[in-house]
């Protein structure tokens, strides 16, 4: 306990608030260390309901977590469990290196209020048995984040750095490296995530899993740049896995794939007020993957994104039967992509804008015909879309390809208008679109 007190202490808020050695300190606090109140804006889920800031009014205990010790992960724990019901966990500035996983799954009416900068161990073997490990793509945590009203802030201050050289040259050296996720919740509900930086990713910087009713905003997440030998890999802004009732907002993502992608059973997501550069898209799936499994995607909304230098903008991306694969076993996955909307979108210098595929994976369109897609999509839109392509496909920027028009269904585009380097005008792949609504110059 004695070595315990001098790693998590309290602020001193009141010169006669004093408290038991070991229980925080109670009283107002800092103005500036209470949570943000953040709002989704313009759009939100019906009956969204994010953490309740019940300590807007500035009472509460408050645990600092101190800086600078060989593993800040048992502290970390400590404070959390010091502090749930109604305190902060604070993180003054300085540096914080996590050598352990740390779980706080149990959180109950806590903030965290991270003002200083948090690292991981650089050990690939020991991270490798020490993760929180799920069978989904492999998803592995360092830390996650569970529980009950909750309200996670950096105020601009606080980063999170992966390290990420480290991690991608490791991968160079040894394909089977496995990298955790730099954030992750797990039972996470109505929650709050805002203010923070993210740097360098493992992996993805962010998977949203098993949670619903979480706002996120307000976050700069960033890839520097790496040599050809050891690139950024997988490096996903955000990931949403079996959540509903999520918003992602008001944001900057330099990345090296996708901005957002809605995995597996993904429903009322809306995602706003974007800037994303250098990924793969704003991107449905992949889904189908998994024979037996059902993948759902529904009621998302994507609003007013710019994409810039960008592989792929609106995505969405099916894979077909399994037979059309060439192990036969990836692919066949049941379910559905329904009710999608792509509004108001901003294109700078990206390959393909528009891009609806069931024949994911490098499936051939005569296998991908023989062995349609298990999983349907239906009530797709693309609208208000405007800006620049690259070279790349020029004139093509986009392509609307389903496997079968059976397992396809009202596709609409409208008002789109992009321009491709060479002038001419601009051509979409179209394919087994037999019953949409398209304003678009197929080809």
């Amino acid at each position: 306990m004695a070595i315990l007190s001098t790693l998590i202490t309290t602020i001193p808020l009141l010169a006669t608030a004093f408290a038991a050695p070991n229980q925080g300190h109670y009283g107002r606090l800092p103005k500036d260390l209470i949570a943000p109140h953040v709002q989704a804006l313009p759009y939100a889920p019906t009956n969204f309901r994010p953490a309740v800031p019940q300590r807007q009014h500035g009472h509460g205990k408050v645990c600092t977590v101190q800086s600078g010790s060989r593993d800040a992960g048992p502290h970390i724990i400590a404070a959390a469990r010091k502090c749930n019901h109604g305190g902060t966990v604070y993180f003054p500035p300085g540096d914080y290196l996590i050598a352990s996983a740390v779980d706080l799954t149990f959180l109950q009416d806590i903030d965290f209020a991270i003002w200083g900068n948090i690292s991981f161990l650089q050990d690939a073997k020991y991270w490798e048995t020490q993760t929180f490990q799920y069978n989904y793509q492999g998803a592995k945590f360092f830390w996650r984040f569970g529980g009950t009203n909750v309200n996670i802030y950096g105020s601009g201050k606080g980063v999170i750095d992966g390290d990420g050289p480290y991690w991608w040259g490791a991968m160079a050296n040894d394909s089977t490296t496995q990298r955790p996720i730099l954030f992750g919740t797990d039972g996470l509900h109505h929650a709050t995530i805002s203010g923070l930086t993210m740097r360098n990713p493992p992996n993805w910087f962010n998977l949203i899993a098993n949670s619903s009713n979480i706002l996120i905003s307000d976050l700069s997440l960033q890839v520097d740049p790496q040599p050809k030998a050891t690139p950024a890999k997988n490096t996903d802004g955000w990931d949403t896995y079996r959540s509903s009732n999520v918003v992602i907002q008001n944001s900057v993502i330099v990345n090296t794939d996708d901005c957002v992608s809605f995995k597996p059973n993904s429903t009322s997501v809306i995602v706003q007020n974007l800037s994303c550069t250098g990924s793969h898209g704003i991107s449905v799936g992949s889904l189908g993957q998994y024979i037996g499994e059902v993948d759902l995607v529904e009621d998302v909304y994507v609003y007013n994104v710019t994409m810039a230098n960008a592989g792929n903008f609106a995505r969405i991306k099916v894979w077909a039967g399994a037979e059309a694969s060439a192990d036969g076993l990836s692919g066949g996955g049941m379910g559905s992509v329904r009710n999608v909307t792509y509004d108001h979108l901003y294109s700078d210098s990206n390959d393909e804008v528009v891009t609806l595929t069931q024949c994911y994976y490098s499936v051939n369109q005569t296998m991908c015909d023989r062995y349609p897609a298990n999983l349907e999509i239906n009530d797709v839109t693309f609208k208000n879309i405007w800006g620049t392509t690259s070279k790349k496909y020029d004139p093509r920027v986009g392509s609307l390809v389903c496997s079968s028009p059976e397992v396809c269904h009202n596709i609409y585009a409208s008002n789109i208008h992009l321009e491709p380097p060479s002038g001419n005008d601009a051509t979409y792949t179209c394919v087994n679109l037999d019953d949409s609504d398209l304003d678009i110059n197929c080809v």
